[in-house]
């Protein structure tokens, strides 16, 4: 147990609710036909020997990138030498040509990529509400997109918003000083998502909170009695969990807690000096390691 000190934010969590998800989701289908996906006459010299890396990005991905061949018009150049390029990549919405200037000068005045496009073809809406949030806290739609999901893919993020915030869900931040040096490995070990109880009695709080972001201060202070120089603050920037941990996970080997009795309780089993693993001296022994996900 390591104590905080002030100040101590306190975020009752009404803003955060989400129960209104609309998620329009692009769906995109390769075009049949290469054709130019990038283009450009800025002027590029080169003497001999140079190179010289080219980003190339794209309006929409591409698949099937094609050599850029002066043969096929894709670089027009002048000068005594010829130009060498090679691409980074073929798919995607951006690569990189590298271009070489080989036996003497050149100047670019012309250089284009083609391949196969991949526009959006049709756009559906991935919509799920949570109808008890609704009627509690009115309508609290979720306010940003989701950039390159599927149809899917946008599914399972909207049930996962509506899982984690139809209710709300305190936000702290707390603070803590380091006073000796349990307190000090405590607030240096602490990663983001490590999940810790936080206990404020003036506020009525008691819970556990998934730590999501964290910042470490070093403050050099005048000598005050037995502190002689630097102190070390963290500052944890936490939500609440919600997770409810059963009473009585699944172990084998355990009678009261097998087939019948135990309950699957990945989530809460998530801690890396319990969790079940293969070929380890303590951990990967049954009744010991615990299944996590």
């Amino acid at each position: 147990m390591v104590d905080f000190i002030d100040p101590f934010e306190y975020e009752i969590g009404w803003r955060d609710i989400v129960n209104d998800v609309q998620l329009p989701v692009g769906e995109r289908s390769p075009d049949p036909a290469i054709s130019t996906v990038w283009e450009s006459d800025d002027t590029i010299s080169l003497s001999i020997g140079e190179s010289i890396e080219v980003r190339i990005e794209t309006s929409d991905p591409f698949l099937d990138g094609q050599p850029i061949s002066s043969a096929l018009g894709d670089i027009i150049s002048t000068g005594a030498g010829v130009p060498t390029i090679s691409l980074s990549r073929t798919s995607g919405q951006s690569t990189t040509a590298t271009i070489t200037a080989v036996g003497g000068s050149v100047n670019i005045t012309y250089l284009r990529l083609r391949a196969r496009s991949l526009p959006v073809v049709k756009t559906v809406l991935v919509a799920a509400t949570d109808s008890t949030s609704i009627a509690r806290h009115g309508d609290r739609t979720y306010p940003d997109s989701v950039p390159w999901a599927g149809r899917h893919d946008a599914f399972a993020v909207s049930q996962l918003l509506l899982a984690q915030y139809s209710e709300r869900r305190p936000t702290i931040a707390v603070r803590i000083v380091s006073s000796d040096l349990t307190a000090h490995l405590e607030a240096v070990t602490r990663q983001i998502s490590d999940l810790i109880t936080v206990r404020n009695a003036e506020l009525g709080l008691n819970g556990d909170f998934f730590i999501e972001n964290v910042q470490h201060t070093l403050a050099r202070m005048t000598e005050q009695g037995d502190c002689p120089g630097p102190v070390h603050y963290a500052t944890f920037g936490c939500e609440q969990s919600g997770i409810v941990v059963a009473d009585n996970p699944f172990r084998f080997d355990v009678v009261g807690s097998g087939f019948d009795d135990g309950v699957f309780d990945p989530t809460a089993a998530d801690n890396p000096t319990t969790v079940f693993i293969f070929d380890h001296a303590t951990q990967g022994q049954f009744d010991v390691g615990k299944f996590g996900t």
